[in-house]
């Protein structure tokens, strides 16, 4: 190999020894290098690599598609003819021949560069390109891996304990995997249904689960469906794993109350308090105390067994508690007892010491309206907010809140377990007053407290901007409903509305579904048409507040890889008004095929723009943007009876602009208390969701919201996001982990208004815009500083190597529009 190299490089380089003298005398083209896009990748997951060619500039038609995408540069552009030699490390050679006379434009070679390895590797690439007729040439070397991969893999995992074919329980804890071909194995641990490992070579592999995890928890593996063989390289792989207990288990279970034990007699008397809340934890699975302190746990064991049932001693210091039983210690160790054998169950009760009284819950309440005549009185002619986002707060600090929302009168209330002050400031959230262009007429309030049952009414005044009944503020949100598999009908829901303040009067609506997919038009109600992969309606409502949704089912057609994505959108505009705000006039949702139905779950849309740019690459965001997110977190009750109080924990990751959260949407009347350091709690009280033995329509819920993430996020910026469900006081349920990544689109940016290009993107040295007919430019830096500005016809060059490494906002204007987009030094 190494004769093969020197022979076939030797030659060229002896005759490009003869021919240096000349080269000042050149005619026609005069080549003078090769260059490579910044952001060319150096691994690709495949064994096929190809190499292309483009003149001068880069050509926006080989984007994306050549592993390699040359630039030849040179002199004296005109027509040439030239041939290309490309040895790709491994001993093979392609020499090909090409010309043009077109700069920018992808170069026809033949025959084609292209190669496929035989096994995975890093291998050097030399390509030479020699222009014949005048003698001048380039040469160029990259190092370039090929068959590394990610791989991604959507898992189930599901316990039939005695192997009989019913299911008993599903597992969202983490759970250590492997993927082994014999003489390589990569570990990893499955995150919510989810995982993926990086550098991994492409081929087959066997997918197992850590034997000393299994040991660990009593199972062995039954079955993997379809096939404990796997292959990485051929995109998203989705697989059930179901497991058997090794060793027969018992449902266990234990119960006990937690009181203030005022008397410290060990017993709960008429007239102490019982304490809701309370963590009461074994091996692992936690419950927590209901309004009369009682809780009930319940867990897989060994009859007789003993275990650690404990109270969580951090929730005892917070709230000033210590316990006055079983010498002050949190800890119980019990003996397993079945829960259904007729024998007495154990009961650990909690007696605690609350050092005095325990405050009474408070109840806030107000009404938030639009002030028309200014006078900070709601009379009965000014029109209500409905939907408004109301932020509760009793110190200086906003960071630890409590966010209600108005119902369609404008009236909000809160009592919960984070009202315990005898008044608390009230204020309307700054984003959404922004997005509907409203200003308070007073900017806070205070309320005060009564104890439940009670209340002490409150005022929030808006000045709405004049007449109240031209704006409407009409919202959609699409999500899913069960699981989305090819062959089979697949389930949509398109949910919309109006927030007021005006009626909505005449609107239009549409919802578009992929290509491939076909709707079942029975399903459409409200009069909707049908036309290419767009559904219509022209809909009509005399209210201000109201809040519709449609199931429609659609055929999703065999032959698609698991995995694919699959996007269903939204729209929603007024006809006969104007939209207060239009953050939420537009609703999205990712499907992927093959996604198994988990009735809990969270989902992650992108704007457009990254969705027409990254398509199946779901999980990608433009780096050169700051994105906003939208989050749809989904519950449903499947246990034999209703649900009283529903709560949700979601902490927002720290690449998100917390103070750009946004609500868009929930299916029932709910309560947002922000726990400070981005951790949101959402609180569906007294929802009473029915099951789904007794009503499975009425079994579902959800919400939606809208977030930025932070402008200084850069390429690599991974965004990972939650939530935690908990169904009145039982343990639980994780959500699968949504995922983001800030990605490049390759070496080129497009303006949204208009044909603008940019590049290359990332730069060092200069950028060049490429925009038809006049237009001026500002680049500015992120603290607003104008770092070059100028005015242009057609192209301009913008040279940037003195300016500091880092993200730039690059303004464009022209008589075709307006267009803003983030550019990157390094």
């Amino acid at each position: 190999m190494k004769k093969l190299y020197i022979k076939s490089f030797g030659i060229i380089a002896l005759f490009l020894a003869n021919v240096l003298s000349i080269q000042a005398q050149v005619s026609g083209f005069a080549i003078t290098g090769l260059t490579t896009p910044t952001s060319m990748p150096t691994t690709i997951c495949g064994l096929t690599a190809n190499v292309t060619y483009s003149a001068l500039t880069p050509s926006t038609s080989s984007a994306g598609t050549a592993t390699i995408p040359y630039v030849i540069t040179g002199n004296n552009f005109s027509g040439f003819q030239f041939v290309s030699q490309v040895n790709w490390g491994d001993g093979v050679t392609t020499t090909s021949n090409g010309g043009t006379s077109t700069s920018g434009t992808n170069i026809a070679m033949a025959p084609a560069i292209t190669h496929t390895y035989a096994t995975p590797g890093t291998y050097s690439i030399h390509t030479t390109v020699y222009n014949q007729s005048n003698q001048t040439y380039a040469l160029d070397s990259v190092m370039l891996t090929v068959g590394s991969c990610t791989a991604y893999f959507y898992c189930m995992i599901q316990v039939d304990c005695n192997n009989d074919g019913t299911i008993d329980s599903q597992i969202n804890a983490p759970v250590p995997v492997t993927l082994s071909n014999g003489t390589t194995t990569y570990t990893d641990t499955l995150q919510n249904n989810m995982f993926m490992m990086n550098n991994v070579w492409a081929g087959n592999y066997s997918l197992s689960i850590d034997p000393s995890w299994l040991a660990a928890n009593n199972y062995v593996i039954g079955n993997i469906i379809p096939s404990p063989t796997v292959t990485v390289g051929s995109g998203t792989t989705t697989t059930l794993i179901t497991l058997n207990c090794a060793a027969q288990t018992t449902l266990l279970c234990a119960t006990g109350q937690v009181y203030c034990d005022s008397n410290d007699n060990g017993m709960m008397d008429s007239g102490e308090t019982p304490i809701a809340n309370a963590p009461i934890s074994v091996n692992g699975t936690v419950v927590y105390s209901n309004a009369n302190g009682i809780y009930n746990i319940s867990y897989p064991g060994i009859i007789n067994d003993t275990v650690l049932l404990s109270m969580n001693a951090n929730w005892l210091t917070q709230h000033g508690y210590a316990i006055l039983n079983n010498n002050g210690s949190n800890l119980n160790y019990i003996t397993g007892t079945p829960c259904n054998s007729g024998l007495p169950i154990n009961t650990i009760n909690f007696p605690l010491l609350c050092g005095g009284t325990v405050t009474p819950t408070m109840c806030y309440s107000g009404f938030v309206f639009c002030d028309s005549n200014g006078n900070g009185v709601m009379n009965p002619n000014e029109a209500p907010l409905a939907g408004a986002p109301v932020i509760l707060y009793n110190n200086s600090s906003t960071n630890s809140s409590v966010t209600v929302y108005t119902d369609s009168t404008g009236y909000f209330t809160y009592c919960g377990q984070y009202s315990t002050s005898t008044y608390v400031f009230a204020t309307i959230s700054q984003s959404w007053l922004t997005y509907n262009g409203y200003n308070p007429t007073v900017g806070v309030i205070t309320l005060v407290g009564s104890p439940a049952g009670t209340s002490n009414i409150g005022y929030i005044a808006i000045n709405c901007g004049g007449t109240t009944t031209t704006c409407v503020d009409l919202w959609t949100t699409v999500t899913p409903w069960i699981g989305y598999y090819q062959n089979t009908t697949a389930y949509v829901k398109i949910n919309w509305g109006n927030y007021g303040p005006g009626a909505a009067g005449n609107y239009t609506m549409t919802m578009s579904f992929p290509a491939g997919v076909t709707v079942n038009a029975a399903s459409i109600a409200n009069g909707g048409t049908v036309s290419g992969n767009t559904i219509s309606w022209n809909l009509n409502s005399a209210s201000s507040f109201f809040s519709n949704y449609d199931v429609i089912t659609f055929n999703v057609p065999g032959g698609l890889l698991s995995g694919t994505a699959h996007y269903f959108t939204s729209t929603i505009t007024p006809t006969s008004g104007t939209d207060c705000s239009t953050v939420n006039n537009a609703g999205s949702l990712l499907q992927l095929v093959g996604n198994s139905y988990d009735p809990n779950d969270k989902v992650v849309a992108r704007p457009d723009a990254a969705i027409q740019f990254f398509g199946d690459e779901t999980q990608f965001i433009d780096a050169m943007t700051q994105e906003a997110l939208t989050y749809t977190i989904r519950f449903q009750n499947t246990g034999t009876a209703p649900a009283q109080n529903i709560y949700i924990i979601d902490t927002l990751d720290a690449d998100l602009d917390w103070s750009s959260f946004t609500m868009i949407q929930a299916s029932h009347n709910m309560q947002v208390v922000n726990l400070g350091n981005g951790i949101m709690r959402f609180e569906f009280p007294n929802i009473w969701l029915a099951d789904s033995t007794t009503n499975e329509p009425a079994s579902h819920g959800h919400l939606v919201y809208r977030i930025m993430e932070n402008a200084a996020n850069h390429y690599g910026t991974e965004i990972e996001n939650t939530a935690y469900i908990y169904f009145d006081w039982n343990d639980p349920i994780i959500t699968n982990t949504t995922y983001n990544f800030n990605n490049w689109i390759e070496g080129l940016s497009e303006g949204s208004a208009q044909n603008i290009h940019v590049y290359p993107n990332p730069a060092s040295e200069s950028l060049t815009i490429s925009c038809e007919g006049d237009f001026d430019y500002q680049l500015v830096d992120l603290s607003g500083r104008i770092v070059s500005s100028g005015s242009a016809t057609d192209s301009e060059s913008i040279t940037i190597s003195n300016a500091a490494v880092g993200i730039y906002q690059l303004n464009v204007q022209s008589n075709q529009g307006n267009s803003s987009l983030k550019v990157v030094k390094q």
